[in-house]
């Protein structure tokens, strides 16, 4: 099973598999319609719409069975990219629509939302780095910052990766930094023969992608779609209270990775003395950032004050905040007008299906929501879990820290959140439980993907280097999937509730 790739259009590329498109409509149709209504739908509509004698409330149920076939269904497509996954995005809108779930002239309104003006935004804020090659000097100045121990090495590029993964796409981030690792292998093995070396530097790429995404709305559609979902309910998430929560996760990680890594993978040698040398040079070569580098790069760092004061200065100055989708198309929109890029250039660069796909979970969530099906999915998963102590409080926050961080390893994260968010919110809001605990907590996890080469895109673009197996990611997860997890859940205990003081039993911060 193959994971839809974030934040680069290669997974856009499939056609249709005919198979698993006959499982996933024989889902829906079994579930939608060959199985009776049950009971617990018929009194969960009652409850939400019997007051209205206006309303058939029957029908109402009908609608919350269709909607939980029509997630089955997506994820079964989801799962097995059976279908091209823009087509996913909107066979969401078409169910809805054909089967009288959602009015015509509300369709479109189930898609549009901020969340989605701020993947299209990111996605053009980053292309524009990397057509200016900001990336890549980014890249070779933490190698020359790092030192030449391999240990070192290890760390730089783990934090090298993290940091600019939480505002730039990880395809991009981990795509720069593969030449760097390769040249570094490829240059100390012409003296002393190192295939570990080679393993580790692209092991350290991949994981330094996957910690540094939870840290800042930014770092994945996956959290854009939570900061959207945690809106629908009336509460809202600034660039700098997401910062608070989701730092510490790649602080601690990165500590972690730089010791375990090394364990794992042990390397040959300890001094890469003589590569690094090579590298700096190499440097050297590139001179100093051109008027129009500096430009850029004075955008984007506009672009980060604006996201990170929107709640506080902007919305004073202004009277209003932006939103974080208004301040990533603006910056869109100024690379343009100042000439430094071109519209042409994000229709090459920007993966539109992107935008679309989440745009479609956007609408799933809605549906889910105004249906009353994520209510009715939360429900019978409290029963399920409520002999277990785990239907409330801290509990229940970590118990979907560890599905999302399950279900991430067979489906894109994206995918994840629009799956599980609505109905973990719903069984936050029902338990009494904060939602941003459950929603940041479930963002965070999904970022877990440690077990498969396809597990993310960055873990995809290492495999292709050559320098590792298959095996050697699993190798990794067997340690480092169980270390993220208990180190996410300290963090929820002693970070989020000990520290920032976000009450379990509250709403919002």
């Amino acid at each position: 099973m193959s994971k839809t790739n974030d934040n680069n259009s290669g997974g856009f590329a499939k056609t249709t598999d005919f198979k698993w498109l006959g499982i996933g409509v024989a889902v829906f149709i079994l579930i939608g319609f060959m199985m009776p209504t049950p009971e617990s739908m018929l009194e969960k509509a009652s409850f939400l719409f019997g007051a209205d004698s206006s309303i058939d409330v029957a029908l109402k149920a009908k609608h919350i069975q269709l909607t939980i076939a029509l997630l089955a269904t997506c994820v079964v497509f989801f799962a097995t990219e059976a279908v091209p996954m823009p087509a996913v995005a909107l066979i969401i809108g078409l169910v809805q629509l054909f089967f009288g779930i959602t009015a015509p002239k509300e369709i479109a309104l189930t898609y549009a939302h901020d969340a989605v003006w701020f993947i299209g935004g990111s996605l053009a804020l980053g292309a524009t780095l990397v057509k200016y090659g900001l990336d890549k000097r980014v890249g070779m100045l933490v190698v020359n910052l790092a030192g030449t121990k391999t240990r070192s090495i290890v760390i730089g590029i783990l934090l090298g990766t993290a940091i600019p993964t939480a505002f730039v796409g990880e395809h991009a981030v981990a795509a720069m930094y593969v030449p760097i690792a390769l040249a570094l292998y490829t240059l100390t093995n012409k003296s002393i023969p190192a295939p570990k070396l080679g393993t580790l530097l692209m092991v350290t790429i991949a994981v330094g992608c996957m910690i540094g995404g939870p840290m800042s709305p930014t770092g994945g559609a996956r959290n854009a779609l939570m900061i959207g979902f945690l809106g629908n309910m009336n509460i809202d998430v600034s660039f700098m209270q997401w910062i608070s929560m989701g730092i510490m996760y790649t602080i601690i990680m990165s500590v972690v990775m730089s010791f375990l890594l090394p364990m794992l993978f042990k390397p040959e040698v300890d001094d890469l003395s003589e590569a690094v040398g090579l590298l700096k040079k190499d440097l050297q070569k590139h001179g100093a950032m051109t008027t129009q580098q500096k430009l850029v790069a004075g955008i984007m760092a506009l672009v980060v004050l604006l996201w990170i004061t929107d709640k506080s200065l902007v919305k004073d100055v202004l009277g209003f905040s932006l939103g974080l989708g208004g301040i990533a198309v603006s910056g869109g929109v100024l690379y343009m007008l100042f000439g430094l890029t071109s519209w042409k250039d994000y229709e090459d660069k920007i993966s539109w299906g992107v935008i679309v796909l989440y745009a479609g979970c956007i609408s799933l969530g809605t549906v889910f929501k105004v249906t009353g099906a994520s209510s009715w999915f939360a429900d019978q998963i409290m029963m399920i879990v409520a002999p277990l102590g785990l239907n409330s409080g801290v509990g229940l926050v970590i118990l979907m820290c560890f599905i999302g961080a399950v279900l991430t390893n067979l489906m894109s994260a994206g995918a994840t959140v629009a799956v599980i968010g609505p109905v973990v919110l719903d069984m936050a809001q029902s338990s009494g439980t904060n939602p941003v605990l459950v929603g940041v907590g479930l963002a965070i996890s999904t970022s877990m993907a440690y077990w498969l080469v396809i597990g993310t895109p960055a873990s995809s673009i290492v495999y292709a280097s050559g320098q590792l197996e298959s095996k050697d990611f699993i190798r990794m997860a067997t340690l480092g999937w169980p270390a993220a997890l208990i180190a996410l859940s300290a963090i929820i205990v002693l970070w989020w509730v000990g520290v920032l003081g976000i009450d379990p039993n509250g709403i919002g911060f």
